[in-house]
């Protein structure tokens, strides 16, 4: 199967562009976002030198660990072409569900977290089954579930937050370890495991064979269906992890948690050179589109630039993302 995993990647990128074509289009990606950032750290720390210090840093740190953990599952899920609109009201029904388990039902953490996790697997399955089962556009399908887990996070407690999180529970992410914060060394982690799935697993080699061209990758052997669903659960559960996170470092249950964060994680994988058409994309590149986009918020707080000026850029940053996906598959 292995052979026939290399078969199927060999196989689409014949179909579409030279392997070295995809390489160098990928690598000026990467450099731009690198110079990107380059760019807004002088301009910040011109702008106010506060930007500069290490406090300021620590809070780029904490602000960046939510949306890199999503961006890892977003960048599986539109590696293998599809997408996924829904994390943030999954990250904010498992943020609910996860306080609801200690603080109402007095649950052990860890069980509280194994329920949380299992939560967004099944969400993660229920998704991938309107995909492959019903053949629901995926963007449709986690336009659905973003619904339904909002709704469904807002009638646990007809929307009202949980607070009384046991301090046990709140060094998850409150934590500092070697200088940084817990919960960045959990999204540290984590990228790093999901870099190696992606570039060094059959799992990573039938993803991105998948969303470089599903026929030929069925060609080749591998059960196009199942896999998906196993993307799908992936991302699902990963979004809830988030959750997790989100709530231990506001040590509170919130059912609105993660609006828009949907928006910053596929952002953050185009920004790092991944393709809403499928194929391409890496962890490091995502999270370099996170890294980008963290410093534009921070850098405009510090600048004094009102946050209602922040939700036009970002939404400015999403059609620029896009548009540049669009202008990298005209050039093949």
């Amino acid at each position: 199967m292995a052979q026939d995993g290399k078969a199927a990647a060999a196989g689409t990128g014949r179909e579409t562009i030279p392997q070295f074509a995809k390489l160098m289009a990928f690598g000026r990606q990467l450099a731009f976002a690198m110079i990107s950032i380059i760019a807004l750290v002088v301009l910040f720390t011109a702008l106010n030198p506060r930007f500069a210090t290490a406090g300021n840093w620590y809070d780029i740190s904490e602000q960046m660990a939510m949306i890199a953990i999503l961006a890892v599952g977003q960048t599986f899920i539109i590696a293998a072409a599809g997408i996924d609109i829904s994390q943030g009201s999954v990250l904010g029904l498992s943020s609910m569900i996860c306080a609801l388990s200690i603080v109402n039902f007095h649950l052990p953490i860890i069980v509280a977290i194994i329920i949380t996790l299992a939560l967004g697997a099944v969400v993660g399955a229920l998704i991938g089954a309107a995909v492959v089962v019903l053949s629901v556009p995926p963007f449709i399908a986690t336009l659905g579930m973003l619904a339904i887990a909002l709704g469904g996070a807002l009638l646990t407690t007809d929307g009202e937050p949980v607070f009384n999180l046991p301090s046990a529970f709140l060094l998850i992410s409150q934590g500092t370890v070697l200088g940084l914060p817990t919960m960045a060394w959990i999204a540290i982690v984590l990228a790093l495991i999901a870099a190696f799935v992606l570039n060094k697993t059959r799992f990573g080699l039938y993803t991105l064979a998948i969303g470089s061209n599903p026929e030929s990758a069925r060609r080749a052997g591998i059960n196009v269906p199942r896999h998906l669903m196993l993307v799908y659960v992936l991302g699902g559960t990963i979004s809830s992890l988030a959750g997790i996170v989100y709530t231990a470092y506001t040590a509170t249950g919130e059912p609105t948690a993660g609006t828009n964060y949907e928006l910053y994680s596929i952002a953050a994988v185009v920004i790092g050179g991944g393709s809403l058409f499928g194929g391409i994309g890496t962890i490091l590149g995502s999270i370099l589109g996170v890294l980008l986009m963290m410093i534009l918020k921070n850098g405009t707080e510090l600048a004094g630039i009102s946050p209602y000026v922040e939700e036009v850029m970002l939404g400015l940053v999403v059609i620029g993302a896009v548009y540049i996906d669009h202008l990298r598959r005209r050039q093949r």
